[in-house]
């Protein structure tokens, strides 16, 4: 029997699986191709992947490729939080012997799935936070003001939950995350480019960046995932750090157009934003304005030393138009 036999049919003990919640994301499909990489095969390091999706025609799909053994999620029990509040937690479905996890879904819906994990087996999780948690708190939007307040309670209840069951824990916050396909920050401003063919921006844009690509925050799950000792939380960031103005003119010359980018005075942008966040659908825009001229970079030392994470600078594909799955960033010497 092959070891995803013995993962489908849900009774076997396999050695050292590997189970992936978030599989479908953009971030999920690098996480799969990091943990089939031939280096890794290689090295004796390739394990049997267990995905996992709520969705029926994913799972089907996701067999069908043979990269790993998918299977399909419950509907999404009521969340029961470290405290014990909350509604009685279900049983957890059966599954096959999964010690080791990686949760690059939403870090909210992570307790929810803690009985699976228990029921897994599970003695080690990594699981994505985000920076969002520190640079969105004091955000003029009050969604991303709750956006930041979700992930804190959400950290907390992870590690609280998963010390309760003998799990040892270690949460990654990456920064600006892309591919430039898939992603809601470099992809997000390329599509408005393409459309006006300009870009607007706050003053002098001078906020530094520090992107990471997906496959970036692939590898350092994996590689976390392989160590033990770590810290309950890291920081990791791209490997170039940019100005906001510079990083969108990297992208105008990425979809080979010229560089218009069309300053707004940054007293304008001061005044207005707190109205406009108040506004329907201008929230977001009006936090993303005031933030162009703050820093949000983070030190990524510890998650270098403790787990060889390298990140690799910011790289974006060849043509604009391809599939990025399988593009990886250009790495630091």
């Amino acid at each position: 029997m092959s070891s995803t036999d013995s993962i489908s049919g849900g009774a076997e003990t396999l050695g050292e699986a590997v189970g992936l919640l978030g599989a479908t994301s953009f971030v999920g499909r690098a996480v799969l191709a990091a943990l089939r990489r031939p280096e890794r095969q290689a090295a004796g390091a390739d394990r049997p992947v267990v995905a996992f999706s709520r969705s029926a025609t994913a799972v089907a799909a996701g067999n069908t490729a043979g990269h790993a053994c998918w299977r399909q999620l419950p509907a999404s029990p009521e969340p029961r939080s470290a405290a014990g509040h909350g509604a009685s937690t279900p049983p957890a479905p059966a599954v096959a012997k999964i010690p080791l996890w990686i949760a690059v879904c939403p870090l909210w819906a992570v307790p929810e799935r803690m009985p699976l994990l228990a029921a897994a087996g599970a003695r080690r999780l990594v699981a994505l936070s985000s920076t969002s948690r520190l640079t969105k708190r004091d955000s003029v939007a009050a969604h991303e003001r709750v956006i930041a307040g979700r992930l804190a309670a959400a950290e907390d209840d992870v590690l609280a939950l998963a010390r309760a069951r003998g799990i040892s824990v270690t949460l990654l916050r990456p920064t600006m995350i892309y591919d430039g396909i898939h992603d809601q920050n470099v992809a997000r401003i390329a599509r408005f480019i393409r459309r006006a063919a300009f870009y607007p921006v706050a003053g002098a844009a001078t906020g530094l960046r520090q992107p990471i690509h997906a496959a970036d925050v692939a590898a350092a799950c994996v590689a976390a995932l392989a160590r033990g000792g770590l810290r309950d939380r890291y920081e990791i960031s791209g490997g170039e750090t940019l100005t906001y103005r510079a990083l969108v003119g990297r992208i105008f010359a990425w979809l080979g157009r010229p560089p218009r980018i069309v300053t707004i005075p940054a007293a304008v942008v001061k005044v207005a934003a707190p109205l406009a966040a108040r506004l329907p659908g201008l929230g977001s825009l009006a936090a993303m304005a005031v933030r162009m001229n703050e820093d949000l970079a983070f030190d990524h030392r510890a998650a270098s030393d403790d787990f060889g994470f390298q990140p690799g600078t910011f790289s974006l594909p060849s043509h604009p138009g391809s599939d990025h799955a399988a593009v990886s960033p250009q790495r630091t010497p």
